[in-house]
């Protein structure tokens, strides 16, 4: 099958079936198949007669005819062979040889019949050179077969004026078969395969059609009906097309007779290389931006020009433009005190930095009773004095500062001071320029002052250095404040703290240290717990860092949630192992008394433990500050009528320790450690200890004596009737383990602090 399939290939290719074939020369590929079939055709089907003749001749003794026959089969080879190559030789050559063996025919015959066929054979000769040559050779052909005509008229043959030459027996038959196979086959099936490539070539004429047709309904499409405007122009640039969308965009830029003329006619400014070119125009007393793209085609010989208009989108490009200067100064400005803002001040500082040789100084000046006059006046109002302080620094300072608002309370003033010496001298004049009494039309504020300066450094960038400034503002309550390096760092440290001190509430970091209450005899009567942190960032901190950090962020109140929490649990556990439980005291801070559930907070705690409220001993810290007294007052009053032991601590620091004396439901005072120390020697710490108690005597309020660290001090404070006792001269503060072995009466009976060797020795001996 494949060589089948082959040989078919071959055969077609051969014979030039397929119209698509490329040949060497400009000739139509069928007309080589015509010439290739007739060659062909006549070689092969005409062979075995001639073969016979051939034959025949030898027999008859007619010397010609092999000599004839051999040189036409070696002619109509030589013409196949170089049917392609040389086709218009061989053409003319194949009618030459017809008309060749037409003269033969005439002339070797003697019969009238038989010489009057090569005549016939002559007017063949037109159907092959229209096949083969086209109509002017077959025209011409027809004019030379007036002579055949004469001859068959007239019946006229060579062979009457030469010698007579011999003729075989059959030439008749011989003669007959030979023209019915050129008349029949040969010829037909030239005419065939012309006919065949014919309806092709009208098939493919009509395919054509059809695809022109496409091709205009598109080129109409595209170009003609297009929306967009698009004119092409060919390489001398000049206007060849216009489609209806661009005449009717650009009206009267447009030429009437627009055909041939330069485009630099309706569009100047389109240079010679460029893709894009966007150009104004005026159409119809509007102003239009057109936006003109160049693509070249039909092989760069017309350039394609499609024209735009972005007319809206230059507008939006315009309008969105002036809306984000709009947008940038809004970010640099504060619309409600109208001066720049910080972001402002951060660029003037970091484009001038570079440009000045002096010392940049920024000075944050903050308005301390803000809150009071949005309270009083309005929140209207401090804009307006922001504004006043920032043109009163203008007009006194000039051109040497730049004056943004830092945030709703503070102004922020940067300058550059040449001489070191004088920066001082000159924020000193800066603040006192500023007037305490800003009037307004129906008001005179009276304005409170703060100003925090901090200095330009090599390692500070320009936003720091503003975060500076306002920290020195909150450093003290002096007027003027100047950054420090180490306040700055404690701040950051305190901040720090105070987010692992909440991070540490929840991973369990902080535990109970228990400090023992004695009687003067060492009689264990009670405790105090102290909050411990041990964190796994920052190792062991003191509560005199962490507790005033948490006063300050907030957290005291989750301390002491958590300290109930646990105190009570220990409490608990204490009389599960059997153990005869002594009250434990608590700090309570003014923030937790502010709270409205913390009363049932406690309540709730001690109820979930089943532990005796007496059990529990709640110290007021004397410098513990409450929001509202009254409400104070009553939850203490409250849970000391539920059975908490309410304790004054740190008695005699402050100013309002009588006032919560009398007012406060107090079953023990707890006179403060700088009232002890050294008590012996120092009168007046004597007089002042000798009048608490005799106050604390009149109220019938115990007395606890809190940070004694030598038993020379417990002497005196006994004499002066002082009986209850909390330091070290007794106990430091120890761990739960130890306590529990502190309160196992059958471990350590009749048990006295501080501790003798051997009790001591049992205690860190005992399970």
């Amino acid at each position: 099958m494949i060589l089948l399939a082959k040989l078919k290939q071959q055969f077609s290719d051969y014979f030039y079936l397929r119209d698509d074939n490329v040949t060497l020369t400009n000739v139509e590929a069928w007309r080589i198949s015509a010439l290739r079939i007739m060659l062909v055709s006549i070689i092969l089907l005409c062979a075995i007669f001639v073969i016979q003749s051939a034959w025949r001749s030898v027999i008859e003794r007619v010397a010609y005819v092999i000599p004839m026959a051999l040189v036409f089969y070696i002619a109509l080879s030589s013409l196949l062979l170089i049917s392609r190559r040389f086709y218009t030789f061989s053409a003319y050559c194949l009618i030459g040889l017809i008309i060749v063996a037409a003269v033969c025919f005439n002339a070797t015959h003697q019969h009238q019949v038989l010489s009057m066929l090569g005549p016939i054979v002559m007017y063949s000769t037109p159907f092959v050179a229209f096949i083969l040559l086209g109509w002017k050779v077959g025209v011409l052909c027809i004019l030379l077969n007036i002579g055949p005509l004469y001859v068959l008229i007239n019946q006229l043959t060579l062979a009457d004026y030469i010698s007579p030459l011999p003729v075989q027996e059959h030439a008749n038959y011989y003669l007959h078969v030979i023209l019915f196979v050129f008349f029949n086959v040969c010829i037909p099936l030239a005419i065939a395969r012309s006919s065949i490539a014919a309806k092709r070539g009208n098939e493919f004429n009509i395919e054509r059609n059809n695809v022109l047709h496409y091709q205009t309904q598109l080129y109409r499409a595209l170009f003609e009906e297009a929306q967009t405007a698009k004119i092409i122009m060919d390489k001398k640039r000049r206007i060849i097309e216009v489609n209806d969308a661009a005449q009717t965009l650009l009206l009267s830029s447009l030429p009437k007779n627009w055909e041939g003329h330069d485009i630099e006619s309706v569009f100047p400014e389109l240079p010679m290389d460029s893709s894009k070119q966007v150009v104004n125009r005026t159409i119809g007393a509007k102003m239009k931006v057109f936006e003109l793209s160049l693509r070249s085609i039909n092989d760069e010989q017309h350039t394609m020009i499609t024209i735009q208009d972005v007319s809206a989108k230059a507008l939006l490009h315009k309008t969105l433009a002036v809306q984000t200067q709009v947008r940038q100064r809004q970010k640099l400005y504060d619309e409600s005190a109208g001066l720049p803002n910080r972001q402002w001040l951060e660029n003037k500082i970091a484009l001038n930095d570079d440009q000045t040789s002096g010392r940049l100084l920024v000075c944050a000046i903050k308005i301390n009773n803000a809150h009071f006059i949005e309270q009083k006046y309005g929140f209207l109002y401090l804009p307006k004095i922001l504004k006043k302080i920032a043109d009163t620094l203008n007009h006194n300072v000039g051109q040497r500062s730049f004056i943004a608002v830092l945030d709703k309370y503070t102004l922020g003033v940067a300058l550059t001071i040449i001489d070191s010496q004088k920066a001082k001298n000159a924020i000193d004049q800066i603040v006192a320029s500023i007037p305490r009494n800003i009037a307004f039309q129906e008001h005179t504020i009276h304005i409170d002052l703060k100003a925090g300066v901090a200095t330009n450094q090599a390692d500070v960038s320009v936003s720091q250095l503003i975060n500076n400034a306002l920290h020195a503002v909150t450093v003290n309550d002096a007027l003027i404040n100047y950054y420090e390096t180490g306040s700055h760092q404690r701040f950051i440290e305190h901040q720090e703290i105070g987010i692992l001190l909440n991070e540490a509430l929840t991973n369990e970091e902080l535990y109970v240290d228990y400090q023992p209450k004695v009687r003067g005899d060492g009689t264990l009567i009670g405790m105090e717990a102290l909050l411990r942190w041990n964190s796994p960032v920052i190792g062991r901190v003191s509560p005199g860092v962490f507790i005033p950090i948490a006063e300050q962020s907030g957290l005291v109140l989750k301390l002491t949630h958590w300290l109930i929490k646990h105190v009570c649990a220990q409490l608990k556990e204490w009389q599960d192992q059997g153990l005869q439980p002594l009250p434990v005291a608590i700090n309570i801070s003014g923030p937790d008394l502010d709270q409205s559930d913390f009363k049932r907070y406690l309540i709730n705690c001690v109820v979930e433990h089943d532990i005796k409220p007496q059990l529990l001993e709640l110290e007021l810290t004397e410098s513990a500050k409450t929001h509202n007294i009254p409400d104070a007052i009553a939850t203490v009053r409250y849970l000391a009528s539920f059975g908490f032991c309410i304790t004054l601590d740190d008695f005699g620091v402050g100013y309002s320790g009588l006032s919560k004396l009398t007012n406060f439901p107090v079953q023990r005072v707890k006179i403060d450690r700088q009232f002890i120390k050294n008590i012996q020697r120092d009168n007046k710490n004597a007089q002042v200890v000798e009048a608490i108690v005799a106050m604390c005597r009149v109220f019938k309020i115990d007395v606890l004596a809190e940070g004694v660290e030598d038993l020379r001090e417990v002497d005196c404070l006994l004499a002066m009737g002082c009986a209850s006792f909390q330091g070290f001269a007794f106990a430091k503060p120890m761990g739960k383990e130890l306590i529990s072995k502190l309160l196992n009466t059958s471990l350590m009976p009749n048990l006295k602090l501080p501790l003798t060797p051997q009790t001591a020795s049992l205690m860190r001996t005992s399970p």
